[in-house]
């Protein structure tokens, strides 16, 4: 605890007095100017901060703490995090020279607790858990009195969270008023937004969904394409007519048969189409195109249904895997297991599945580990929403696999979808970074970016001098297309962040 008298700050309330008094007439206003002035002066706090604990948060002390000496309000802007406990916080102030400092804090009981702050012999332990607390200044001739009120601001959600704002969305990117398909895919670093309805197709097109920079076009597709089973590989779309594939080498715009047989595609791999086939006895087969040995499928392998494909290069292999997630089986039944492809085989790789589910939206993003000291390291995952359960319904828990769909979470309370969206089976989510600044892209709703707290950010050694920063990338989740518990299609573009990657980052 520090309490500090410099004669500098007697030296200057004292010229400050005199100044004031020499300058006021005798006019009442300018008297009771002076007196407020003057208690502002006798009564003022030049600092405030929290005593290092680490037991309850590294750094405690580095927390800053502004000072409003107008509202006599203090605070700190940037919150600790959630769930720090609060209910005995050491405090260190400096201030002028006082006659009596108080701490008062509201007791739950009704009453007030009142510590004396200059006769106490160890840091007070403050308890800010029911509210503000009050600092009593009265100054050295006990003729000034002042009341601060000091505020501690904790989050009230984790900067750790998948945080979707109820009014992050905009309307899908279409020219028919109310289109009857819609499907998103990611096709050679473009966002691609296909819609069908009115007796006419679009596309729209953008290297940013963020920007809503899109370019809607007309596009040829016949009326029996799927637009739902469009699937993006480096150089081509496929989709299916029929059950037969058919391509488009440009984004869309027209398609021609390839003249070979598929009834579901699960993915684009290696120059390659991987797909079922279902054959005139009613069993399947998995096929490629171009054609391959075909092999039957599994009676617990899904033929319809996965979820959008995800493609990685794994520890487990020094070749690309193909997953999807969850699907329906041959039988009918559902499965919420995660199946990989290595380019000639397909093998279900779960330990801790999914519930059995259809039409689950899978996305690979980020999450934080944190550690002890408040260091966060950014990591890979898995994250599943959304989707059909085996009784009809729609499922709104969010999963989270840190290890490519081998065994799926519940995500934390905080990751779960709010209300504002709707339940959705079949909707595509993609990822594209979006360089943020301070202001958001028009067309999105407006949202704060708050500056990265001291005790949350690791520390550079860089010089000072160093070239401020006004810009940085952040990966959001934008979510397309799927129909709700009604059967109606969402034709609205949704999106999402984790809070921590919005945060400007410090130098």
């Amino acid at each position: 605890m520090k309490k500090q008298f410099p004669i500098y700050m007697l030296v200057s309330l004292l010229m400050a007095m005199v100044g004031f008094t020499a300058c006021n007439s005798d006019d009442d206003d300018s008297v009771f100017d002076t007196i407020d002035t003057s208690a502002e002066f006798a009564c003022m706090i030049n600092s405030f901060k929290l005593e290092a604990n680490p037991n309850i948060l590294s750094n405690l002390d580095t927390v800053f703490f502004s000072i409003d000496l107008n509202a006599a309000r203090i605070f700190n802007a940037d919150s600790l995090p959630l769930g720090t406990r609060v209910d005995s916080l050491g405090v260190s102030m400096t201030f002028s020279s006082v006659s009596k400092a108080e701490i008062i804090m509201p007791g739950n009981d009704g009453k007030d607790t009142t510590i004396n702050f200059l006769e106490a012999e160890n840091t007070p332990a403050i308890d800010f858990s029911r509210g503000y607390i009050t600092v009593h200044l009265e100054s050295a001739n006990t003729m000034a009195k002042r009341d601060y009120r000091v505020y501690l601001n904790v989050h009230k959600m984790k900067p750790d969270s998948l945080a979707w704002g109820d009014a992050s969305f905009s309307a899908y990117p279409t020219t028919i008023p109310s289109p009857v398909a819609l499907k998103a895919v990611e096709y050679k670093g473009d966002a691609l937004c296909f819609a069908t309805g009115a007796g006419k197709a679009t596309r729209a097109t953008s290297s940013n969904p963020g920007l809503r920079d899109w370019t809607i076009e007309n596009v040829n597709i016949p009326s029996s394409l799927d637009i739902n089973s469009i699937t993006a590989s480096d150089d081509a779309l496929y989709a299916i007519d029929g059950g037969t594939l058919c391509k488009s080498s440009d984004a869309g715009s027209t398609w021609v048969s390839t003249g070979a047989s598929m009834t579901h595609i699960f993915c684009t791999f290696d120059g390659s189409v991987a797909g079922v086939d279902r054959r005139s006895d009613g069993s399947y087969v998995y096929v490629t195109y171009p054609a391959t040995t075909e092999t039957p499928v599994p009676d617990d392998a899904p033929v319809s249904a996965t979820g959008a494909p995800l493609i990685f290069t794994t520890e487990w292999s020094d070749t690309p895997m193909a997953f999807v997630v969850g699907g329906r089986t041959a039988s009918g039944d559902l499965t919420g297991a995660t199946w990989a492809y290595d380019g000639s085989q397909w093998t279900s790789v779960s330990k801790s599945p999914l519930p059995a589910i259809a039409g689950v939206t899978m996305v690979p993003y980020f999450s934080f580990k944190v550690s002890a000291a408040w260091v966060a390291t950014k990591r890979s995952v898995l994250l599943a929403f959304g989707g059909t359960l085996a009784d009809g319904t729609l499922s709104r828990t969010v999963y989270i696999s840190f290890d490519l769909g081998v065994n799926w979470a519940k995500a934390g309370e905080l990751m779960q979808l709010p209300a504002a969206i709707p339940s959705l089976t079949g909707a595509q989510a993609l990822v594209f970074t979006q360089t943020l600044s301070s202001r958001a892209a028009s067309g999105w709703s407006s949202l704060e970016l708050p500056q990265m707290p001291g005790w949350l950010a690791v520390q550079s050694d860089s010089e000072s001098g160093v070239k401020p920063i006004t810009s940085w990338d952040c990966p959001y989740i934008y979510l397309f297309g799927g129909r709700d518990s009604a059967g109606n299609l969402n034709d609205k573009v949704w999106r999402g962040v984790i809070n921590r990657l919005t945060f400007k980052p410090l130098q």
